[in-house]
């Protein structure tokens, strides 16, 4: 070999050498930035996995309280004490079925919707069945709901139109047949109802409550247009009359003692 291709292979040997130590130290020397990179790449799913089981092994997020709203008729005293098996429980580990069942033999909840509100709190909102109607039951009269759920015993006979039925009303057709009338009515209307009556046929019949009126209503069809005549018919003066036929609404009968 000659002398200046010697010399060439020489100078080439070194560069690589010099090539590969400077890459080397450059590995080695990692920015601050970079070297937070790598921890945080490291530790931060373990801190994650760490957070996660203490929230469920640990008292770090377990219900020491529990709010409850939206009950009138439910003494709060009584839900918490349904619920009290969920205290010091983590609340990442109470399901909406645990407190369904919990709150099973409230039979006046119709609906509940639960959060959490950490750390500790567990907060309960509640929907209590709505009174519609009144039934006679042994002498005594008990609101319901549209259901056919029993609320509350009352004494109140100026707020909800009594329903002349006997018998079992969840699944009644007769029942659920007052039910779509009383809840497609105006409010005005529905408070001027004082009893109503449900034929086998399932043709209904009101009487209204501060006149004595009865009024034969027919099926549920056209209830708003029905209820507009009858406001009409009442606006014009039926002081006399016996009973008011809006069955029909087009074509109303009014029938007076005389006729």
């Amino acid at each position: 070999m000659k002398k200046a291709e010697r010399q060439l292979l020489v100078q080439e040997r070194r560069r690589i050498r010099g090539t590969k130590v400077r890459s080397e130290g450059s590995r080695a020397k990692l920015g601050p930035f970079a070297m937070w990179g790598r921890i945080l790449g490291i530790s931060g799913p373990l801190i994650l996995i760490l957070v996660v089981l203490a929230s469920f092994f640990t008292p770090m997020l377990a219900v020491q309280s529990i709010t409850i709203t939206g009950n009138d008729r439910i003494a709060s005293s009584e839900i918490e004490t349904a619920l009290s098996s969920l205290y010091d429980r983590p609340m990442t580990t109470i399901s909406e079925s645990e407190v369904a069942e919990l709150l099973g033999d409230f039979s006046l909840i119709e609906t509940f919707t639960f959060q959490a509100e950490p750390p500790n709190t567990l907060r309960l909102t509640i929907r209590e069945r709505q009174p519609l109607l009144v039934l006679v039951r042994s002498g005594m009269n008990y609101l319901y709901d549209a259901a056919g759920v029993q609320i509350a015993q009352t004494d109140e006979i100026g707020l909800y139109p009594f329903f002349a039925f006997t018998g079992n009303p969840v699944g009644n057709p007769t029942y659920e047949t007052a039910v779509e009338l009383l809840l497609s009515l105006p409010v005005s209307t529905y408070q001027k109802i004082f009893s109503v009556e449900v034929s086998q046929a399932l043709t209904i019949k009101l009487v209204l409550r501060d006149s004595n009126l009865g009024v034969f209503w027919g099926s549920t069809d056209q209830a708003l247009l029905k209820a507009k005549v009858l406001d009409s018919l009442i606006a014009t003066g039926l002081d006399r009359a016996l009973t008011v036929d809006v069955s029909s609404p087009n074509s109303p009968v009014v029938q007076y003692p005389d006729s």
